[in-house]
């Protein structure tokens, strides 16, 4: 059906355009022109005709194409987001690990020894370390480039 409406509303529309065109060419002029001089008025109008329809059309699909590449471009910055959110996750959890290990040798022992709070001074670095990489990305929208903090997945 919708097949139907896009072959022959513009046919119909067109049909009644250009009898419309006649009737007023015939009334305005009162037939008094050659053949030759309404085949001319005829072209000339059709060609206008054929313009304006065409710049409508050219119109009408960049306004398309800008949608789609707007729309693209939000749905980049989404993949982009979710995937620094992913990675800042497995960083923030991994410090979080490290520091429940030190909290059960606290409650276990009553103290921290030397050898966990160097390990616990070494896992704060390398955090720093890498949220300043993350931050420093050349290409955040490739994900590809996130895949260096995750190392079981190399």
């Amino acid at each position: 059906m919708q097949y139907v409406k896009r072959i022959f509303l513009p046919f119909f529309l067109m049909a009644f355009v250009m009898s419309l065109y006649q009737v007023i060419k015939f009334f305005l002029l009162k037939g008094e022109y050659t053949i030759w001089e309404s085949h001319i008025m005829t072209i000339v109008f059709t060609s206008l005709l054929a313009t304006i329809v065409s710049l409508c059309l050219t119109n009408w699909t960049e306004r398309i194409e800008k949608r789609r590449m707007e729309v693209e471009l939000r749905e980049a910055r989404v993949r982009t987001l979710q995937a620094t959110m992913r990675t800042v996750q497995h960083i923030v959890n991994n410090f979080l690990n490290c520091l429940m290990l030190i909290r059960l040798e606290a409650e276990e022992e009553g103290t921290i020894s030397k050898n966990s709070l160097e390990k616990l001074e070494a896992n704060i670095l390398e955090v720093s370390k890498q949220l300043i990489e993350l931050g420093e990305l050349d290409d955040p929208g490739n994900t590809a480039e996130f895949r260096k903090f995750f190392p079981a997945e190399k």
